[in-house]
């Protein structure tokens, strides 16, 4: 039998998190969760839980109707398939747990978190995205593949992005990772308008090349940028108009036919707050095969 040191089992742990949520519209159960981890059934639901302070099976509950949420308000599909979607095995269960845990229904959530009636365009290609009512946001679709990142996760409640970049370049600066230009990549974890929340979840972290690295320190993790096609905009000017800019990208979303992948999107920071007092991040969402 192994021993394992307190960094090394929390790794071990953190990554059965990362597994839940890559698969929670997946039938999952405790003990494939507990293989992705490497650790025993028996040990690892006793450790989860006393790590995330929340048992595995209600932290892939939360993930699941958390994931709902951006289908509710950014998307033209039913409740049914919402739930099918998120991994529910029928409405009947998604509703139930849902207003369990937000006091609401969904159909309640969805029309309190609506400003305007959705419409549909038949638009398939940026270069044909006509939408008089609301202008276009995006610059381009990218095709990119896929490749690795050392990533940080922050949990807190105010000042969460600047606490994410002084601990990352602590654990990052040793390892030689930045070469002349430092470019970051960034994504928040919260679901849009949930005010429930009392903390905020905040990835951050550096690209590299993992031949290279085969093992990160604690609390590095690896996070892999999935392979596929992009819809691109630009935000320059203050990080505080940040929100703006993505208001104007999901009015713009909701009004076509486009359809993005259910998760958060991607931030490409090349000036950010303290190396430059103006921003200019690239946003990434990730269409939906």
């Amino acid at each position: 039998m192994h021993t394992f040191s307190p960094p090394d089992t929390i790794q071990k742990l953190k990554k059965a998190r990362r597994f839940i949520e890559d698969h929670y519209s997946e039938s999952l159960g405790l003990e494939e969760i507990a293989k992705s981890s490497h650790l025993s059934q028996f040990h690892f639901h006793r450790m989860f839980k006393s790590y995330f302070q929340v048992t595995c099976t209600d932290y892939l509950m939360r993930v699941r109707l958390e994931k709902s949420i951006q289908l509710l308000i950014y998307s033209n599909q039913s409740i049914a398939d919402i739930s099918f979607e998120v991994g529910f095995p029928n409405p009947e269960t998604y509703i139930r747990n849902f207003k369990k845990h937000f006091q609401v229904t969904p159909n309640t959530y969805r029309k309190k978190n609506l400003t305007e009636p959705k419409e549909k365009n038949q638009l398939t290609e940026l270069d044909t995205f006509k939408t008089k009512r609301i202008p276009n946001p995006f610059s381009a679709i990218k095709d990119l593949e896929s490749f690795t990142l050392a990533i940080l996760r922050t949990d807190g409640k105010e000042n969460i992005l600047r606490k994410t970049l002084h601990r990352l370049l602590d654990k990052t600066i040793p390892l030689g990772f930045f070469n002349r230009e430092i470019v970051f990549f960034g994504r928040s974890l919260d679901p849009p308008n949930l005010t429930e929340s009392k903390t905020q979840s905040w990835e951050l972290g550096v690209k590299i090349q993992k031949s290279k690295v085969p093992k990160l320190p604690y609390p590095l993790e690896f996070v892999n940028w999935k392979k596929g096609r992009y819809l691109t905009l630009t935000h320059r000017g203050s990080a505080k108009d940040l929100e703006s800019t993505y208001t104007k990208a999901y009015q713009y979303i909701i009004h076509s036919s486009i359809k993005i992948a259910n998760e958060p999107c991607w931030e490409i920071y090349h000036k950010i707050p303290p190396f430059h007092q103006e921003t200019e991040i690239e946003i990434y969402f990730r269409l939906k095969e």
